[in-house]
């Protein structure tokens, strides 16, 4: 980093002599204050000296709060800022690598607040012996506080490379919600997820631990009063493992896939932003799988509804992984204007179909997989019926991905705005009527709103496929020929974009 002229520059600009003494001073004042106080208020004993653990866990989750908020609003103003100003485009064609510039920024914006940090660890270590806490737990504490806060840090800055001008606000809001919600893990999460919490403020947790004994859970994992506290270990794949290891490996790897995707695009203009390539969406899918599948609570309930949770997870992940697979339309005409003649393959014209059906349907494959495994062959459980499922819910991603593909080719104003604006409005107005109509209501005919709707196939058991099976079936059918006559009516704008005459001839021809 001492060689790194984005690093180098945002070091200088923030760590003045003059405020970073007047820093260090109010620090210290601020440190011998909460010392002071906490010796004469009223502390849980936590340990052999109440106050000097009390004091230790504030400090951990102030520096939690200043590395983690403050440094992730530094960082999506990091890149923000270059372009409202309209100097980003000048560090964009510098000579350094997108890797040097990402981690110039990723370093250099919260620079000042590493510094306050720092400013911190006297006090730290005053507590620590105050507190008679073996400093194993204050360095593995603060490796706690650096992964995570990197892991924000890294998104934050991966956010500001997005945000348009006119939403910065909003993206400030949204990167302290995301902090807000995974600062504490809800019970409902802990209980069917059995992994501790990610972000950084656990660090103050770790710096109050007693041992480092892998201890069984005093009650079962099902017992939901044992997993409302925040646990110092995990569940992974059936074995008990200390949350710390699990917390870095999971940190580290998360803030590599959001600096993976900054890298990717910091230098290039905004109409050409790809969040990852396909195969790399991919790899990203597998591993969200894999975490989710790794720590899952298969006891938590029958085997139906779990499978029906994690397709629901899924379908948040994979909606944000095919949003970024999306080609807009000069985008579509360079590859048709490729020299090497390869942009009209089938798999150009019905993009993103190959790739993000193996992404859905693979998730969905692998979750039955895995609930068939871990519970072994159960009379309420069919693997035929969750493959069936898994199918379906891949056919209605599908569906919709390939509609919004559709309309971002078209002409138009934000016609990728239009496209979700017109799918919400469908589901809506069918949600309306089928409720109207009380279809809900009845079992009998609830298998016929699957043609419309996504819900119903989160119902769908032994039961309700032997009463309709012809029209599970039907549905089931409908949804990959509207997909099919989406790729078709894509396939024509693409031609349309790139041959003008030859898209008429098709036309012609089609009638």
């Amino acid at each position: 980093m001492a060689s790194n002229p984005e690093f180098v520059r945002n070091v200088r600009s923030q760590m003045r002599p003059a405020k970073m003494v007047i820093a260090a001073l109010i620090v210290a004042v601020l440190s011998l204050v909460l010392g002071f106080t906490l010796t004469h208020v009223s502390v849980p004993a936590a340990g052999p000296s109440g106050w000097g653990f009390g004091l230790l866990h504030l400090l951990f989750w102030l520096q939690a709060l200043i590395l983690a908020a403050g440094g992730g609003i530094a960082c999506v103003n990091a890149i923000y800022k270059e372009k409202d100003h309209n100097t980003f485009d000048f560090q964009r064609v510098t000579r350094l690598s997108p890797l040097e510039l990402a981690l110039g920024k990723l370093f250099g914006a919260p620079a000042f607040l590493y510094f306050l940090c720092l400013c911190m660890v006297p006090i730290v270590i005053f507590a620590a012996v105050q507190g008679q806490q073996r400093f194993s737990f204050v360095i593995a504490a603060y490796a706690v506080l650096l992964v995570g806060s990197l892991a924000f840090q890294a998104l934050c800055l991966l956010i500001s490379l997005l945000t348009a001008r006119g939403s910065h606000t909003t993206a400030i809001i949204g990167v302290l919600i995301i902090l807000g919600l995974f600062s504490n893990i809800p019970s409902g999460l802990s209980y069917f997820f059995q992994v501790g919490s990610l972000s950084p403020f656990y660090a103050a947790q770790v710096s109050m631990q007693g041992d480092w004994t892998v201890h069984e859970p005093s009650a079962p994992w099902g017992d939901l009063e044992a997993i409302v506290a925040p646990s110092t270990v995990d569940e992974l794949f059936g074995h008990t493992v200390r949350h710390v290891p699990v917390f870095l490996i999971v940190d580290a790897l998360l803030a590599a896939w959001f600096l993976l995707a900054t890298v990717r695009n910091i230098k290039r203009d905004p109409e050409q932003y790809e969040l990852y390539s396909p195969l790399q969406s991919l790899g990203l899918v597998a591993f969200i799988n894999l975490v989710l599948l790794a720590f899952v609570n298969w006891r938590s309930g029958p085997l139906i509804d779990i499978q029906a949770a994690l397709l629901t997870a899924n379908s948040g992940i994979l909606g944000a992984v095919g949003l970024g697979l999306l080609r807009n339309r000069d985008r579509t005409r360079r590859l048709l204007r490729a020299d090497k003649g390869g942009g009209e393959s089938w798999i150009n014209l019905a993009w993103p179909f190959p790739f993000f059906f193996i992404a859905t349907a693979g998730a969905g494959l692998l979750v039955a997989g895995a609930a068939t495994l871990s519970r072994g062959a159960l009379s309420e459980w069919s693997p035929a019926l969750a493959v069936f499922r898994s199918l379906f819910f891949a056919a209605w991603m599908l569906r919709d991905l390939q509609f919004l593909q559709w309309m971002v080719l078209r002409r138009g104003k934000r016609p990728l705005m239009m496209g979700v604006l017109y799918l919400t409005v469908f589901y809506v107005s069918v949600a309306i009527l089928v409720y109207g109509v009380g279809i809900f209501r009845d079992a009998d005919r609830v298998p016929f709103t699957a043609f419309f709707l996504p819900t119903p196939i989160y119902d769908l058991d032994q039961t309700a496929w032997m009463t309709r099976p012809a029209i599970w079936g039907a549905a089931f059918v409908a949804q990959w020929v509207t997909t099919g006559l989406l790729i078709y009516a894509q396939r024509n704008t693409i031609l349309e974009l790139g041959h003008p005459a030859a898209a008429k001839a098709v036309a012609a021809t089609a009638e």
